[in-house]
């Protein structure tokens, strides 16, 4: 018998159901992003069909990220950071896009169930990387604007490429953990993984990439003589900071509550997962508005705009003499290729 049952719920009455040894494993199966849900109903159809646009957009627009970091602007210590988000956002919205396309297709059997099995896996280790490089360039910007001379003379020059990999091996390492303890029958300890996983997410990262933002804020936001010179990247980070706690609001309320007070989680699966497709594709268009130059009239290309977004980040090393120590963002892309 399982505690603290799911709420089956009813137009005239709420019965507190147990699950059964099989309806247990599928439920916790899925994993941290789901714990146990008022009603066990599966989404309307046109749930799915929302999903699908989501993602599709959501790669879209990642994918000219990933396109024009990777290959048209030259690389800078904070598009290293963009690149990676790119990459997880990529990564989770494919698999969501694929767990979608099976919803719709009502497909069963062996194949669709590994299949199923393996997006979850590949969703749930994109989205804890995608997590966890939001402390770290909002870290590495605050270090930037609050003591720009110490930050770059003394900042290892691959400084941002040896962090993404180190985090991505965690969420590596996270993932591997979470399949060994949830994802075969009679396993003990999912949920304290569980626990364990929220815990990483909501009281260790989260503080870390909200404390850098709020000095920035401080810092940049309340002294406007130094606004022109590094607001655009650091409305960058605020935006990407702020649009990930907004959507991750109902994630964060399902586990405190479950976790905190054990109750089962308000919301359905689809609502938090959508907030979390929402964030994943609302990336480009942050780079995009950050970027655009409102006095001109005419259609910039992509890249151009970007460029703009990433200038202030890499025009910071000027501290102390005026000399740039900062690789200047250039366009690289063949007159062919232009986005």
């Amino acid at each position: 018998m399982v505690e603290n049952c799911s709420w089956e719920a009813h137009a005239t009455n709420r019965n507190k159901v147990c699950p059964g040894a099989g309806e247990a494993l599928e439920l916790y199966s899925r994993g941290f992003l789901t714990m146990e849900q008022i009603s066990t109903l599966p989404p309307p159809a046109i749930v799915n069909y929302l999903f699908l646009l989501l993602c599709l957009c959501g790669l879209v627009g990642n994918g000219l990220v990933l396109w024009l970091f990777g290959f048209c602007i030259k690389r800078t210590p904070f598009s290293v950071y963009f690149l990676h988000l790119a990459g997880a956002d990529v990564g989770y919205l494919s698999s969501k896009a694929v767990l979608s396309a099976l919803s719709t297709g009502a497909f069963l059997g062996a194949p669709a169930a590994y299949l199923r099995a393996v997006c979850r896996l590949a969703g749930l280790c994109t989205f804890v990387a995608g997590v966890s490089l939001l402390p770290a360039v909002s870290t590495e910007r605050c270090l930037a604007v609050l003591l720009p001379s110490w930050y770059w003379r003394r900042r290892p020059k691959r400084l941002s490429a040896v962090a993404c990999t180190l985090l991505w091996a965690l969420a590596l390492l996270v993932t591997g953990t979470h399949r060994y303890f949830c994802g075969a029958p009679g396993r003990a300890g999912c949920r304290r993984m569980d626990a364990a996983l929220g815990a990483l997410l909501f009281l260790a990262l989260c503080p870390l990439m909200v404390l850098p933002c709020l000095a920035l804020v401080l810092r940049v936001e309340c002294r406007s003589r130094r606004r022109q010179r590094s607001a655009k990247l650091t409305h960058v980070v605020l935006a990407v900071v702020a649009v990930f706690l907004v959507s991750s609001i109902y994630l964060g309320i399902d586990w405190f509550l479950f976790w905190g007070f054990h109750i089962p989680a308000p919301f359905p699966e689809y609502v938090t997962d959508l907030c979390i497709c929402i964030n994943s594709g609302a990336k480009p268009v942050v780079y995009f508005l950050a970027g655009r130059d409102k006095s001109q009239r005419l259609w910039e290309p992509l890249r151009v705009v970007f460029q703009r977004a990433l200038r202030d980040g890499a025009e910071l090393g000027e501290a102390g003499g005026g000399t740039a120590n900062t690789v200047a963002v250039e366009m690289q892309c063949p007159p062919g290729n232009a986005a």
